[in-house]
């Protein structure tokens, strides 16, 4: 079967014709705004489980996370934002977006700020359809107005949250956008560029080895028959050489890695073992409990958890980074630029753990319920699988090792990229390294505290 998916049966027809994607598209949409509808309605947990099912089963982690580590930046594709933000962009006055907000730090933090803060400090505030029916509308609004204000889909490039961490962690996943390189030499019609609302050169991603801010709408797909998308080996464009922006891609890669990956180790594996109240942090939130305003049921325990994910990450990263800098004689910022691409697997790839096991504990019963609500059917689904009762669900461990194997391979070819061979690649590697290795080490003491009971995930 060839490489290119848009020569693939359903794929291909769908992606390749304008009518079918946008009727995908439009679908997204109906179901996007029928939840954020539903929770204004039926505004309380017992009464609605579909707004939550829909936007924290289905949307996030789970759509979201399983394709950005597979085929990239497939949401994008069918974000509703976007679908409508197209049309209210060619409409709108097309002003240039001021140099203060073009910067991609607005997406990103907005979505640290907005949804992982709050998830660890009032863990039960979005489980309301009232909440998560307000947070989403607030997103959509801003979105639709920044789409209709502002020129050439800046609102993806520097204020989407998810367009943030999509443009990063895409570059882990095994397919990518790019053309027919013998029919570009002679192409002088540029029907490719033509059709990109979002201003850019599909022709030059292979050789340049990044998709820039492609969002896989496939407009260039379908102008122009030379566009193809391949899959190709997984990192592709982590570990190769390419005009990657290198610095805000490791930062989006860090900042996910402490607030996902070691907040939720040590909150929510650690944190419901049997070794919970001997753990540092837990113990540390319940000192700041008994001395501190609850500030509206506040956890001061996943208060602690974030602090010490956060202090714990940033010195293993810029504490090895530093000595291993040190030690091959490159540069610090030269070593975080090219180290710190390494830490995109080991969050992405390491994430599907969680997701993988909670699609049975948690999203695919959730989503079951919220479909028996939508027509009217009294049944109640319980979880499809339970830790206790189904020991298969510890094989989605594996992606834990997996995960840290993928970034010790991009951390080694990174490195060569800096010219170290020898005795200054394998000690820059085990310096570079040190957050791979203290991620395994809270992977084996997690392993080890569900050995001594069962304490939760």
């Amino acid at each position: 079967m060839t490489r290119n998916l848009l020569d693939w049966p359903l794929i291909g027809p769908l992606l390749r014709r304008h009518a079918l994607l946008e009727g995908l598209r439009a679908a997204v949409l109906l179901l996007f705004l029928s939840a954020i509808a539903f929770g204004f309605i039926y505004p309380k947990a017992e009464e609605n489980p579909y707004t939550t099912a829909l936007f924290w089963s289905l949307f996030w982690p789970f759509f979201l996370i399983t394709t950005m580590v597979t085929l990239g930046p497939v949401f994008c594709m069918i974000c509703p934002h976007s679908f409508i933000g197209r049309w209210l962009n060619r409409s709108g006055p097309q002003k240039l977006m001021p140099n203060w907000l073009r910067n991609r730090w607005w997406g990103l933090g907005l979505l640290v700020v907005s949804y992982w803060v709050p998830l660890y400090l009032w863990p039960g505030l979005l489980k309301n359809p009232l909440v998560t029916a307000s947070y989403f509308l607030a997103l959509t609004l801003l979105a639709w107005f920044m789409f209709y204000r502002y020129r050439n889909m800046d609102y993806c490039r520097y204020l989407c949250p998810i367009g943030s961490v999509t443009k990063a962690f895409s570059k882990v996943g095994f397919a990518r956008l790019e053309t027919d390189q013998s029919r570009c030499t002679s192409c002088r019609s540029f029907d490719c560029v033509k059709a990109c609302q979002w201003k850019l050169r599909p022709y030059l991603f292979e050789q340049k080895n990044d998709m820039q801010d492609c969002t896989t709408c496939m407009d260039c797909a379908q102008a122009c028959s030379a566009v193809r998308w391949d899959l190709v080996p997984p990192m592709t464009q982590l570990s190769h050489s390419g005009k990657l922006d290198r610095r805000m891609t490791v930062w989006v890669f860090l900042t996910l890695l402490i607030v996902i990956t070691m907040t939720m180790r040590l909150h929510h594996a650690l944190g419901h073992s049997a070794l919970k109240e001997q753990l540092p942090w837990v113990q540390m939130g319940h000192w700041l409990a008994a001395h501190l305003p609850d500030f509206g049921g506040l956890d001061w325990v996943g208060f602690s958890a974030l602090v010490t994910a956060t202090a714990g990450t940033l010195a293993l990263v810029f504490g090895g980074f530093w000595l291993a800098a040190r030690f091959a004689r490159v540069p610090f910022w030269q070593m975080f630029d090219h180290a710190g691409l390494a830490l995109g697997p080991l969050m992405l790839i390491g994430a599907l753990s969680h997701v993988g096991a909670f699609f049975f504990l948690h999203y695919a019963p959730d989503l079951q319920n919220a479909f028996y609500w939508l027509v009217g059917l009294p049944q109640t689904a319980e979880p499809w699988a339970s830790f206790r009762h189904d020991p298969w669900l510890r094989a989605f461990n594996l992606f834990n090792v997996l995960a840290a194997i993928a970034a010790l391979w991009v951390l080694v070819r990174q490195l060569k990229q800096l010219g170290l061979t020898g005795l200054r690649l394998t000690g820059a590697t085990l310096l570079a390294g040190l957050v791979i290795w203290g991620y395994l080490a809270l992977f084996a003491l997690t392993l080890y505290a569900r050995s001594l009971g069962h304490g939760g995930h």
